[in-house]
C-alpha cells in the first residue's frame, strides 16, 4: 500500500510538470532602442499553455524589471515573437503568435503597444480577434485580413486598449463590398458590386480607392 502511494504521487508530479517549450529575449529593438528588454518564455503542462513576458528597464548599467505577464496561448504553435511599430509612433512594438486558425490561413497574434510614459507594454485586449494583423502605411492604421468562404480586410485603430473597426472590403460569394463602421458599430455600405477582376484571396491597403497589398502575409 505504501508502495503504490509513493507511486500515485509520483505520477501526478509528472503529470503536472511545467515545461518550458521557447523562448525570447530582446534588448536592443523593443520601445526605445537599447534601453528596453524584452524576454518571452513559453511553458506549458497538461492542462495549458501559455507565456511569460517580461519587460525590463536599463538604468545604470542594470536591468529593473518594470511589468510581468502572464498570458494564453495554444499548445501547436510556435511563438514566433516579432518586434514591429505597429501604431507609427517610432517605437517598436511587440508581438506573439498565439492561435492559428481557418487551417493555417488565419494566423492569430497577441498584440502588446510599447508605452513610453508608463515604461510598459499595453496589451491589445482583443487583438486575437483579427488574424494575420499588420501595419498599414497608407492609412497609419492596422489591418486585418479575414479568410473564410470568403476573404475580409478590416482597417482598424487604436483606441484605448482595443481595436477598432471604422472599414472594410470583403470578397464573398461573387460580390465585393466597400463599408464604414461607425463608433457605435453600425455598418454603412459605400459600394457593392459583382467581383470581376479580382483574385478571391486578395488584400487591401486601402478601401477608397481600393489599392491591393501584395504581401498578403
Amino acid at each position: 500500500k505504501e508502495d503504490s502511494k509513493i507511486v500515485k504521487n509520483n505520477s501526478v508530479k509528472t503529470i503536472n510538470e511545467i515545461v518550458l517549450r521557447e523562448s525570447f529575449v530582446d534588448s536592443t529593438t523593443i520601445g526605445i532602442k537599447g534601453k528596453y528588454k524584452v524576454e518571452l518564455n513559453s511553458y506549458n503542462n497538461l492542462d495549458s499553455t501559455y507565456v511569460e513576458i517580461k519587460l525590463s528597464e536599463k538604468e545604470n548599467n542594470h536591468w529593473y524589471l518594470k511589468q510581468k505577464l502572464k498570458l494564453p496561448k495554444d499548445g501547436i504553435t510556435s511563438c514566433d515573437a516579432k518586434i514591429i511599430d505597429f501604431n507609427n509612433d517610432k517605437l517598436n512594438d511587440f508581438t506573439f503568435q498565439s492561435s492559428v486558425a481557418a487551417r493555417g490561413s488565419n494566423e492569430i497574434r497577441t498584440l502588446l503597444i510599447f508605452e513610453k510614459a508608463f515604461s510598459k507594454l499595453k496589451l491589445i485586449t482583443n487583438s486575437g480577434n483579427y488574424p494575420n494583423l499588420q501595419y498599414n502605411e497608407v492609412l497609419n492604421c492596422i489591418d486585418s485580413w479575414m479568410v473564410y468562404g470568403g476573404t475580409s480586410t478590416v482597417f482598424l485603430k487604436i483606441e484605448q486598449d482595443s481595436l477598432r473597426e471604422f472599414a472594410g472590403v470583403e470578397l464573398f460569394d461573387g460580390y465585393k463590398e466597400t463599408y464604414l463602421i461607425n463608433k457605435k458599430g453600425e455598418h454603412k455600405t459605400l459600394k457593392k458590386e459583382k467581383i470581376k477582376d479580382l483574385e478571391i484571396y486578395t488584400r487591401f491597403k486601402n478601401f477608397s480607392p481600393l489599392i491591393e497589398n501584395k504581401n498578403i502575409l
